[in-house]
C-alpha cells in the first residue's frame, strides 16, 4: 500500500513511532506471541521483540517483506520474527497470540481493507483477553474553510477556455482528498461523530451524525475528518489540526458544491458515513446549514457520496451485481492458459513460448509474453 519513502516517514514520525513503541513495552510480556498485520519493513515486529516477545507473526503481502527479513536479520531477530508473506485474512497460524498490533491507516483509519484485516485477524488468532494495538480510533470533524483545497478539487473545472467539464465536475465534489488542514482552517469545534474500539468492533463501516457551531464568520468550502489513536492506555497520537502535533498523516478534506457564507451562530449538521463495500469505503456525507435566525442561507443543503464520483460510473458497480453474468474475454482467454501452465510446473520461459504460439496477434515477441507470465507469477507464486 506504500513506497519505501512512505515507510520511511512513518518511522521518522516520532510521535507516531514513540505510540506504538510505548504501547508494546506496556502489553508485551516476557514469552508474548505477537501477530504483526501488514508489517511492511517490520518496525512494529523489531519494537514487539525488544519489548521482549518470543515470537512474532509478521504479515506482509508485498515483497516489502524480503526487506523486513534483512532489517530482522541485521538487528539479531531472525529467529524469533517469522515473516509470512501473504494477506492476513488468507492466513493461518499455529498458535493463537496474546496481541495483535498493525498500523494501516490512511488519511483516514476507513482505508481499504484494513479493518476487514484487523477484526479476521482479532477473531481467529487473539487469545481471550489478548490485546490490540491500537486500542481504538477516534474519528473527528469540523467545518473548514480552505479556498485553496476547494480551488484545486471543485472550482478547477471551472475553466476560461470554454468547454463544458461540467461532467467531471460533478464526479470531483463527490471525492475526498488528503489535505493539511491547520488549526486556523477550522470554523467550529472539532466533533467526533465514530469510535473504533477494536477489541469490541463488529463492522469495519461506520457512521455518526454531529451538530457544529460556527463560531466565526467565513466561507466555509467543506469539512475535515481526522482521528485520534489510543495504541493503548494512557497511550496515543493526535492527528487533529488544533492538537500541535504534526504527523506523517494529513487529514481528509471533503469539499461542498460551492463555497457557502456562514456567519457565528450557524448550525451545520454533518451526517457521515463510511460503508465498506466489497474492497473499499463508500463515504457518504450530507450537510444542512441553518440559522439562529432563519433567513437567505436558509435550506442550504449538500448530498454527497463517493458513489457518484467513481469515474467508472454505474458500469464497475453494474459488473460487481451479484445477478451479473460476466463474459470472459480474450486477456482472460490468455490468463487462464498461462496459470493451467504454472500448475503443471513449467518454467516461464517455457510458457511464453507456449503463449506466443498460441496468441500471436497479442504478443509481438517472446520477451513481451514473457511479461505477461512474469506477472501472474508475481501475484499468484506462493
Amino acid at each position: 500500500m506504500y513506497n519505501l519513502a512512505e515507510y520511511g516517514a512513518m518511522i521518522a514520525d516520532k510521535g507516531r513511532t514513540a505510540a506504538y513503541a510505548r504501547a508494546l513495552e506496556q502489553l508485551v510480556k516476557p514469552g508474548s506471541v505477537v501477530l504483526d498485520v501488514g508489517c511492511g519493513p517490520g518496525i512494529l515486529s523489531l519494537l514487539a521483540c525488544r519489548a521482549g516477545a518470543a515470537r512474532v507473526y509478521a504479515v506482509e503481502q508485498a515483497d516489502l517483506i524480503d526487506l523486513a527479513r534483512e532489517l530482522a536479520a541485521a538487528n539479531g531477530f531472525a529467529d524469533r520474527i517469522h515473516f509470512i508473506q501473504a494477506t492476513s485474512t488468507e492466513l493461518e497460524l499455529p498458535e493463537a497470540v496474546d496481541g495483535i498490533v498493525s498500523d494501516l491507516h490512511g488519511v483516514v483509519p476507513l482505508f481499504r481493507t484494513a479493518i476487514v484485516s484487523i477484526l479476521d485477524a482479532r477473531d481467529r488468532f487473539l487469545k481471550p483477553g489478548g490485546w490490540v494495538i491500537p486500542a481504538r480510533d477516534t474519528l473527528w470533524t469540523a467545518i473548514v474553510t480552505s479556498p485553496q483545497a476547494h480551488q484545486q478539487i471543485v472550482t478547477a473545472w471551472d475553466t476560461e477556455y470554454g468547454f463544458d467539464l461540467s461532467a467531471a465536475k460533478r464526479r470531483a465534489i463527490n471525492l475526498y482528498e488528503g489535505r493539511r488542514i491547520e488549526s486556523a482552517d477550522l470554523l467550529s469545534a472539532p466533533q467526533c461523530w465514530s469510535t473504533l474500539d477494536y477489541r469490541e468492533l463488529g463492522s469495519p463501516s461506520a457512521a455518526g451524525e454531529v451538530s457544529c457551531i460556527v463560531e466565526r464568520g467565513a466561507t466555509g468550502h467543506g469539512i475535515g475528518v481526522w482521528f485520534d489513536c489510543e495504541t493503548a492506555a494512557g497511550i496515543g497520537l493526535s492527528n487533529s489540526p488544533a492538537s500541535g502535533e504534526h504527523h506523517v498523516y494529513s487529514q481528509a478534506f471533503f469539499p461542498w458544491p460551492a463555497a457557502t457564507m456562514l456567519s457565528a451562530g450557524d448550525t451545520v449538521r454533518i451526517n457521515i458515513r463510511a460503508d465498506f463495500v466489497v474492497d473499499d469505503y463508500v463515504w457518504t456525507w450530507s450537510t444542512d446549514v441553518s440559522e439562529p435566525v432563519p433567513c437567505s442561507k436558509a435550506g442550504v443543503s449538500y448530498r454527497q457520496s463517493t458513489f457518484f464520483g467513481d469515474t467508472a460510473g454505474a458500469r464497475r458497480w453494474r459488473r460487481r451485481a451479484h445477478t451479473f453474468v460476466a463474459a470472459a474475454g480474450r486477456d482472460a482467454t490468455v490468463d487462464r492458459l498461462i496459470l493451467e501452465l504454472m500448475d503443471r510446473r513449467m518454467p516461464l520461459g517455457e510458457i511464453a513460448s507456449e503463449i506466443l504460439i498460441a496468441f500471436p496477434s497479442i504478443f509481438r515477441d517472446w520477451e513481451t509474453a514473457l511479461g505477461r507470465v512474469g506477472e501472474l507469477s508475481d501475484r499468484y507464486d506462493r
